[in-house]
């Protein structure tokens, strides 16, 4: 079994359907995104679709695909610096700005109030003043169920590192170095583990009061 990594400049509505999908069922039950839709896994699907049209739109969208199948098994929303997820609102226009409407009020206030500057501060505090725009900043990766375990989110890390021409990868396979990784929570993957930087920096809990969730994100 064997993967090709792609940088999609175009993204046709199937190959939308199938990345959105993927990530949907990537993150079912997953802490962070059960906070952002206020437990409603309803709207992980539009939630998904509207990062992936906004980082066609001003990122860099890559997909990793089965040979045998040429279906779409891994995703990865890339913006690289100079750049940020739903800064403009002609991303937000591409389906966030609909998504935001289909919360509940609970909800959206959580976003304004808690999730939004919250997460803010702390990406101000770890990266600096207007960090996520100076970096290469990954704000979406999902490998399908089906498909984990088998090298393709290394694969979809190793192809921005290599083509930004910094060795985040050391002699030691898998071994990643100089990179932030950011997770849900404590139950972290052993390949992703065993890549953390040395310096971890905790985001203050966010709890969405709804679905009950709580989520240090990073």
């Amino acid at each position: 079994m064997t993967f090709q990594i792609h940088l999609k400049s175009k993204i046709s509505e199937s190959e939308l359907d199938e990345a959105t999908d993927v990530c949907v069922r990537a993150y079912v039950g997953e802490l962070a995104s059960n906070s952002m839709v206020g437990g409603d896994e309803s709207l992980k699907d539009p939630i998904f679709r509207a990062m992936i049209r906004a980082g066609e739109l001003a990122g860099e969208v890559y997909f990793a695909t089965d040979d045998d199948t040429q279906q779409v098994v891994g995703v990865a929303v890339w913006f690289p610096p100079g750049t940020s997820l739903f800064e403009s609102e002609e991303q937000r226009a591409l389906g966030f700005d609909e998504f935001m409407t289909k919360l509940s009020p609970e909800t959206s206030a959580f976003w304004s109030n808690a999730y939004v500057p919250v997460v803010d501060k702390f990406l101000a505090e770890v990266l600096g003043a207007d960090g996520t725009r100076n970096s290469q900043y990954l704000n979406q990766l999902a490998t399908d169920p089906r498909f984990q375990r088998k090298g393709i989110a290394t694969m979809l890390l190793k192809t921005v590192h290599n083509k930004a021409g910094i060795s985040f990868f050391s002699e030691r396979i898998g071994r990643l170095t100089k990179i932030t990784i950011q997770f849900a929570d404590s139950d972290t993957p052993p390949l992703f583990a065993h890549c953390a930087a040395n310096e971890k920096n905790v985001c203050p809990f966010l709890t969405c009061h709804e679905c009950g969730t709580q989520c240090n994100n990073f």
